[in-house]
């Protein structure tokens, strides 16, 4: 693994976590809700490459945890009271792809738990209102589910490093990584500049996420500054 291939995999877990901090302004704009999702299912093909490859103690009981255990039965409930809206919304197609009972969660690799979790709490929140009128979804539930998805996918940071590591080591891996890259670049990208006038703090926050972190990235991000330029580097000057 190269220090450019390094970069990007922390950039991903930057933008992920970004995705998750300001989730009530990503679901209000449909589009990119759907830009976002396509994003964190292909971060969670890479993961779980990582996970198949890397190493097995790392990260992989976060779920069994008591923290995890909550986390789990908090997502049974509201994957099942979203499961009736769907349903009573005639989307059956999204109700059928939920996950809904403990041993769905439980048996996922914890990395791809994390990002169910996010998803699964973005979802919620953004159909909050109806979940509060009649599913038994309080506030205080929403508040705790919200505030356990991003503690478990923070957990993750410590043997992230070592997971990364792995992640990349096959073909599949590298060009999963590869895909991803040009997906950052060419889709999401293209989708935060439909936040740029509503929802400014998450369009500044997931620009800013989304810039490479090494040495190649900083220096031409000075060089562009020094000539007045305002694209960035990393995105036209760098491999996807």
């Amino acid at each position: 693994m190269n220090k450019d291939q390094l970069a990007r995999l922390q950039r991903h877990r930057k933008v992920k976590q970004t995705l998750a901090d300001h989730a009530t302004a990503v679901a209000d704009v449909p589009a990119f809700a759907g830009l976002a999702a396509q994003y964190l299912a292909q971060l969670g093909l890479l993961d779980n490459a990582g996970r198949k490859a890397g190493p097995a103690a790392a990260g992989a009981t976060l779920s069994k945890t008591t923290a995890g255990t909550a986390l789990v039965a908090r997502l049974v409930k509201a994957a099942n009271a979203l499961y009736l809206l769907y349903k009573a919304d005639g989307d059956l197609t999204a109700a059928a792809q939920l996950h809904r009972r403990d041993s769905d969660y439980t048996t996922m690799p914890d990395l791809e738990l994390a990002t169910e979790a996010i998803d699964l709490n973005r979802r919620v929140q953004a159909r909050q209102a109806d979940l509060k009128k009649g599913y038994n979804v309080q506030a205080d539930f929403l508040t705790a589910l919200a505030a356990d998805a991003k503690s478990f996918d923070t957990q993750l940071t410590a043997p992230q490093l070592a997971i990364d590591a792995a992640k990349i080591k096959g073909a599949t891996a590298r060009v999963t990584l590869s895909t991803l890259n040009v997906f950052l670049r060419d889709d999401l990208r293209a989708g935060m500049e439909l936040l740029k006038d509503t929802h400014r703090a998450a369009y500044d926050a997931l620009r800013e996420a989304s810039q490479v972190d090494d040495a190649r990235y900083r220096k031409g991000k000075a060089k562009q500054a020094g000539k007045g330029g305002t694209e960035d580097a990393d995105m036209r000057s760098l491999p996807g």
